[in-house]
């Protein structure tokens, strides 16, 4: 079949080049030379001149001569350079300037508003800000200060009989306590949704952590009965602008007021792509899906970006400081899974562990 192309594309520009060239050679004749190579009658002209003793003397009659006679080569020579050009890279490159340069126009357009637009530094809420200590799982704060205050008044008036009984139970009893002030910390998380691997767990996920896949670090691959889950945490803070449409055969840009970098959607995509090419035993031929977490930055241009990653079949979702509010929680983005068995799960691992 590819012969059969090629021999149609050769006959295919010798179809084109010709009409071209006879419509161009002609036009030249005549407005050089009122000569018209398709009229018959011109042609039992410059025969008859031939036959009476026709002497070529002016170097204007010289150039037609020459012109007459070079023809048939500039027709073959051009045929066979138009036959080595890649046609359809320069009908791609010429139909897609348009739309290239507008998306650069877009792009430059974006830069400029939001570089005129003064940044705008996201406060952290009341329960991220108070002391973990104090949390409660109803969300109201109790008052540690009294009872610091108390327990500091209590060593003041027992320090005499402390030195006079030479005895010191009132330590052992400060240190008691005080002992549920860590376990009122180490609940703060679990009020507050958990870490990112608390929900994957809890949501029935197996966790692989910081896989390399494709030569990029995956922070979690989360394995379930019927799917594999790749998670990629961003982290990086500051507004940014999200982009998903290669420009010049690069991958795509994310770009922030001073910078720019990959967009982290096409390196969880690609990490997709390479680990279907691996997978072995059990884990062959499931279906795997990408997901991006916003961990701190905000993506201005979210709203726009929502029907192209649907498209690209990849979840976008914020944790923590991320935004805006627009894009899906991680907790509402994560749903129930069932668990894998262990030969699944080692299938999965024995690949990216």
């Amino acid at each position: 079949m590819k012969t059969i192309f090629a021999i149609l594309r050769i006959f295919f520009i010798l179809f084109i080049w010709t009409f071209g060239y006879v419509i161009w050679f002609q036009h030249m004749m005549i407005s050089i030379w009122k000569f018209n190579p398709m009229s018959p009658e011109h042609w039992s002209y410059i025969w008859r001149l031939w036959q009476n003793g026709w002497v070529i003397q002016s170097l204007r009659e010289w150039m037609f001569v020459i012109s007459i006679f070079a023809v048939l080569p500039v027709w073959l020579t051009g045929w066979a350079i138009l036959c080595t050009v890649s046609w359809m890279k320069w009908f791609k490159i010429i139909l897609l300037f348009p739309f290239k340069w507008m998306r650069s126009k877009w792009i430059d357009r974006k830069k400029a508003k939001n570089a005129a637009r003064p940044k705008v530094t996201k406060k952290k809420s009341y329960k991220q800000t108070r002391p973990p200590a104090v949390r409660a799982a109803t969300g109201r704060v109790k008052p540690p200060e009294k009872q610091p205050e108390a327990e500091k008044e209590k060593p003041k008036d027992a320090e005499p009989h402390k030195h006079e009984h030479k005895h010191a139970p009132a330590p052992e009893k400060r240190h008691t306590e005080s002992a549920p002030a860590p376990a009122a910390k180490s609940a703060a998380p679990t009020s507050s949704g958990g870490s990112v691997m608390d929900i994957l767990r809890s949501a029935g996920y197996r966790l692989i952590s910081d896989a390399k896949i494709a030569g990029k670090k995956i922070d979690f691959v989360a394995v379930a009965a019927n799917h594999i889950l790749l998670c990629l945490i961003d982290s990086e803070s500051g507004d940014w602008l999200a982009d998903e449409e290669r420009f010049n055969d690069e991958e795509p840009l994310w770009f922030s007021e001073s910078n720019h970098r990959i967009s982290p959607v096409r390196v969880v995509l690609n990490a997709r792509d390479a680990l279907a090419d691996i997978l072995t035993g059990e884990a062959r031929g499931m279906e795997i899906k990408p997901m991006v977490v916003i961990r701190q930055g905000t993506i201005i241009n979210a709203e726009d970006m929502f029907e192209v990653w649907n498209g690209l079949k990849v979840t976008v979702c914020r944790y923590e400081d991320g935004g805006p509010d627009e894009i899906a929680a991680l907790q509402d983005s994560v749903s129930r899974v069932s668990s894998p068995d262990d030969g699944l799960y080692h299938s999965v691992s024995g690949v990216v562990g």
